[in-house]
C-alpha cells in the first residue's frame, strides 16, 4: 500500500513492520479526507485505488502481468490482503471504504458547483467567501434539562406506608437555543458552557438540517466553553483557529448564530475594543474581544470570524443595557483549553505525559510530567516542537489529533528546539493506567464517597438526586476544614454535573496541589415528619 501527494511520496513495500502498513494507510486516510491528494492505494496490480472503487484503469507493465490478473479482482485482493496481514480490522477496512467513496461524491459536487456561472461581484467580496466557507461548521443547539420536582403532599407518607406507593414526582422540561462550531471533522464541538450547563438532551441540527444527539465531553466554567461529539457517518466541515496573534482594532468581522431560533444568521462589525474585562457570575475575564457586530440571545456558542474565514472568537454575551456592544472569548483562549481537552490521555487513554501551547507561531511545551513516558525519554518544559513523526507541526490540535490515533506501545519521534540546538526525542506511549475517582476525592480533599441511589437515599432518610453522598470525612482534610459531614450530597464539580464517575475521574486527574475546587452540594435535616434541604457552594483546596 502506498500513498503520494504533490508534497509527499511514501511506499511500503512486502515484509515492512504492520505497524508502518497501518500508520501509512492512516496518513493516507487523513489526506483523503482533508482533500489533500489524489490518494493512491495499489496493490501491485497497477490498477489504482482510491480515485473511484470500480475505475477500470490499468497500467502493466507487460502482457504477462495483465494476462495474470485479468482473473483477478485488484480490489478484492487488496482488501483480503490487508485483512489476512492484520494491517486493518474489517471495520476500519469498510469505514476506509466509506471515505474514499465520500471523496468521490464531494470532488464531483465540486466539480459541478464550479461549473456554474459565478457571481463576479460576490465573488471578490472577502466577507462573502468567508461566510461560504464557515457556513457550514456552525450548527444550532438545542438543549433540554429535567427537573424533577417533589410534591409535598401531606397524604404521601400515609399511601407509602400503607398502600406501598413511592413518593409522586414530576418531570419537568426546560428547554434553551444556542450556537455552536465544529473544530474538527470526525464531529467535535465547541458552544459556551453555559449554553449546554446542566442540559439532560442536547440536540445538533448542522446547516444542512441534519440532527445528531450529542455527548457532553468536558467543560469549563472559568472560560465558558464546553466541548461537544456526535457521531457522523462522514467527516465533518470544520473552522479554522486563528492563530494566537490578536485581530486589529478595527478588523472587520462576522457573527454566525442562532439568535431568537432564527438559524445561520450573519452579522457583520468590527473589533471595538480588545482585552476588556467582562464577569458572567460565573467567572471574570480580562482578555474579552468587544465588537459592534449584533450578538443576540441564540447567537451565544458561535462563532466569530474574520475576513479569511478563520475563528477569532466564540461569542458569549451582550451588555443589555447598550446596542452594538457585544463580547467573545478570544481564539487563543480556545486553542489553549482544546489543547487540554485533547491529550491523548483524555481522548485515547495513552500516557504520554507533555502539554503543549502555541505560542509565537511554535507549539511550546507547558508541563512535563514526572514519571511519564515524555519525561523518561528526555523531555523538557519549553522545548519547541520542530515535527513529529518527520511531520511539520505548527498548530496544537492537528498535533493532538495525530497523537490521539495512535496506539501503546507505538514510538513517537519528536524533533524539537531547546537552548538554539535540535534535538530528537523518541517516546513509547503506555496504555493510562485506570483512575478511581473515589480514590481521588479522598486523596484531593479527603472525602469517602459513592453514587447516591434511590435505594440508598431512601436507607439514608435523605432526598434522592444525582450525585454522590458522602460516607466519611478524614481528619484534618480539606472537607474536614469545610465543614463537610455525612450524608451531604455532591451533586456538582469545578461546575459540572456529577454524572459518572469515569467523567469525574477525568476532572480531577487534571487538579492540582492548591488548586480551588468549586462543589455544589446539598445538605439535608429532618425536623420531626419535615425534612429541610439547603444547597450551598463550597470551595475545597487540593492537597
Amino acid at each position: 500500500a502506498g500513498f503520494a501527494d504533490n508534497n509527499m511520496h511514501a511506499e511500503i513495500v512486502n515484509g515492512m513492520d504492520p505497524l508502518a502498513v497501518r500508520d501509512a494507510v492512516t496518513r493516507a486516510v487523513e489526506l483523503c479526507r482533508k482533500g489533500e491528494g489524489p490518494v493512491l492505494l495499489d496493490c501491485d496490480t497497477y490498477r489504482y485505488w482510491g480515485h473511484s472503487l470500480s475505475d477500470p484503469r490499468n497500467e502493466y507493465r507487460t502482457k504477462e502481468e495483465e494476462a495474470a490478473w485479468k482473473s483477478v479482482d485488484p480490489i478484492e485482493s487488496f482488501k483480503a490482503q490487508i485483512l489476512e496481514n492484520k494491517v486493518l480490522t474489517t471495520k476500519e477496512l469498510s469505514a476506509l471504504e466509506e471515505v474514499v467513496r465520500d471523496r468521490n461524491a464531494r470532488a464531483a459536487k465540486r466539480a459541478a458547483t464550479s461549473a456554474e456561472e459565478p457571481d463576479p461581484e460576490a465573488a471578490c467580496d472577502p466577507v462573502v467567501l468567508a461566510v461560504q466557507k464557515v457556513l457550514p461548521s456552525v450548527v444550532n443547539i438545542s438543549t433540554e434539562r429535567i427537573v424533577e420536582r417533589q410534591f409535598n403532599d401531606p397524604f404521601d407518607e400515609l399511601f407509602r406506608q400503607f398502600f406501598g406507593q413511592p413518593r409522586r414526582s414530576q418531570g419537568q422540561g426546560v428547554q434553551s437555543l444556542g450556537s455552536g462550531v465544529i473544530v474538527d471533522e470526525d464531529g467535535w464541538i465547541v458552544t459556551n458552557w453555559h449554553v449546554v450547563r446542566r442540559a439532560t438532551k442536547i440536540t445538533v441540527v448542522l446547516a444542512d438540517g441534519t440532527k445528531f444527539d450529542a455527548q457532553y465531553v468536558s467543560g469549563d466554567e472559568n472560560n465558558d466553553l464546553a466541548l461537544l461529539k456526535i457521531e457522523p457517518k462522514k467527516p465533518m466541515p470544520s473552522v479554522e483557529i486563528a492563530d494566537d496573534s490578536q485581530p486589529l482594532l478595527g478588523e472587520t468581522v462576522m457573527a454566525i448564530g442562532d439568535p431568537f431560533g432564527l438559524e445561520h444568521t450573519v452579522t457583520r462589525g468590527v473589533i471595538s475594543a480588545k482585552n476588556r474585562s467582562y464577569d458572567n457570575g460565573d467567572a471574570r475575564f480580562d482578555d474579552i474581544l468587544q465588537t459592534d457586530a449584533s450578538i443576540n440571545p441564540g447567537n451565544s456558542g458561535g462563532p466569530l470570524i474574520d475576513t479569511r474565514g478563520r475563528l477569532v472568537g466564540i461569542n458569549m454575551a451582550i451588555l443589555s443595557q447598550a446596542q452594538g456592544i457585544g463580547f467573545a472569548i478570544p481564539a487563543k483562549r480556545v486553542a489553549n483549553l482544546l489543547a487540554v481537552w485533547f491529550t491523548p490521555e483524555k481522548r485515547a487513554r495513552l500516557w504520554l505525559g507533555l502539554r503543549f501551547e502555541r505560542t509565537e507561531g511554535a507549539i511550546a511545551v507547558t508541563d512535563v510530567q514526572a514519571d511519564s513516558p515524555a519525561a523518561k525519554a528526555g523531555a523538557r518544559k519549553d522545548d519547541r516542537i520542530i515535527s513529529v513523526d518527520g511531520q511539520k507541526m505548527s498548530d496544537v490540535l492537528r498535533l493532538q489529533r495525530w497523537l490521539i490515533h495512535r496506539t501503546a506501545g507505538d514510538i513517537v519521534r519528536f524533533d524539537v528546539e531547546r537552548g538554539g540546538a535540535t534535538n530528537s526525542i523518541s517516546v513509547r506511549l503506555a496504555a493510562l493506567p485506570k483512575l478511581s475517582a473515589s480514590d481521588l476525592m479522598l486523596k484531593k480533599f479527603g472525602l469517602q464517597v459513592q453514587p447516591l441511589t434511590r435505594d440508598l437515599a431512601a436507607a439514608l432518610g435523605i432526598s434522592f438526586v444525582p450525585g454522590l453522598v458522602v460516607s466519611d470525612v478524614q481528619k484534618d482534610s480539606p472537607a474536614a476544614r469545610a465543614d463537610f459531614h455525612p450524608k451531604i450530597v455532591i451533586t456538582q464539580v469545578g461546575g459540572e454535573e456529577v454524572k459518572s464517575m469515569d467523567r469525574l475521574a477525568e476532572q480531577l486527574a487534571d487538579v492540582k496541589k492548591d488548586d480551588m475546587v468549586s462543589m455544589s452540594v446539598i445538605v439535608s435535616e429532618n425536623r420531626g415528619n419535615v425534612r429541610l434541604q439547603q444547597m450551598a457552594n463550597v470551595s475545597l483546596k487540593a492537597r
